[in-house]
């Protein structure tokens, strides 16, 4: 490598901590301590957080772009508000939501119930809805707040999510039923499923049995008036969204009741590029509920008291 490209390099990356802790000053922050390459335990002088900074700094050296380190220092600035109000849960709380992920994606630290067959609720927070993190239990220790209470907090906030989108309806092939949402942020899409309001939302529309289809935390489709021949359809669209996704949820299509969320069909992904469709014959045709019962939101946790049942 050519000498003036190892000093660009140093110097790109000096431009970079140097920004970041021109950042951290405007914030009335500063660096307490390094842990490691990318890692800052962060402080006020009263309270203090741990932050990592290393996919920003990994961006920049990609680019060496100036509108793009301004972009991220800006990103920063916005993560350091927000880590900044998590300090205590009166000024956090508004920033909490609840996401739906895969069994397989949580960790020990994650604040999570079980929602569904494969699926967990996890508590997050964000301020923007873009940039999200995973609330933990240290954070859940140093504010004194029980479990049910962030579960609750958070489920408000994804109701008042859910109240503010916008609601589109389409007549598919025959006389299918779709209903599906748009918000301004998709990373929340699918997870609108879990909200205490989203049986009632709706219920408005469809009736009170409805299916649903989320190949995706970003993608989420309702459906009603579904026969047999149809639903086996879907597998493939179905299992292709799910493998094109960044962040892929489920092959399986959900039965909403009064009662509980059922598995109204599961499509396996298979060992090659063809879908295996593995359907629960019992829990089809809009649907008559008697398929095998799975882990309902009922049981869930304190936060699940579905209303509109």
């Amino acid at each position: 490598m050519k000498l003036a490209e190892k000093l660009g390099e140093l110097f790109g990356k000096n431009r970079f901590e140097n920004d970041f802790k021109n950042a951290l000053k405007r914030q009335d922050f500063y660096v307490a301590a390094k842990e490691g390459d990318s890692v800052y335990q962060v402080s006020n002088g009263t309270d203090s957080f741990m932050i990592d900074i290393g996919e920003a700094k990994r961006l920049y050296d990609k680019t060496h772009s100036e509108e793009i380190l301004e972009r991220l220092v800006n990103q920063l600035e916005q993560d350091f508000r927000t880590e900044g109000r998590m300090v205590s849960f009166t000024n956090g709380q508004e920033f909490l939501r609840l996401m739906i992920m895969r069994d397989q994606e949580i960790t020990g630290e994650m604040i999570s119930a079980d929602f569904v067959d494969g699926l967990k609720k996890v508590v997050v927070y964000t301020s923007n809805d873009e940039t999200i993190h995973n609330l933990d239990e240290s954070l859940l220790k140093r504010w004194g707040v029980p479990r049910e209470v962030v579960f609750s907090v958070a489920d408000s906030n994804m109701c008042k999510m859910l109240s503010k989108a916008e609601f589109g309806e389409e007549t598919l092939s025959g006389d299918i039923q779709a209903l599906y949402f748009k918000i301004p942020y998709s990373a929340f899409c699918s997870s609108l499923i879990l909200c205490n309001d989203f049986r009632s939302a709706v219920y408005e529309r469809l009736g009170a049995k409805f299916l649903v289809v989320a190949p995706s935390r970003e993608s989420l489709l309702i459906l009603k008036n579904i026969t047999n021949d149809i639903l086996e359809g879907l597998g493939t669209i179905i299992i292709d969204e799910y493998r094109k996704a960044r962040n892929p949820l489920t092959t399986d299509v959900l039965l909403f009741t009064p009662q509980d969320i059922q598995i109204a069909g599961r499509f396996s992904l298979g060992r090659d590029n063809n879908a295996g469709n593995s359907v629960n014959n019992d829990a089809k045709n809009e649907n008559n509920g008697n398929g095998s019962s799975e882990d309902t939101a009922a049981n869930a946790g304190a936060d699940t008291d579905t209303k509109g049942e």
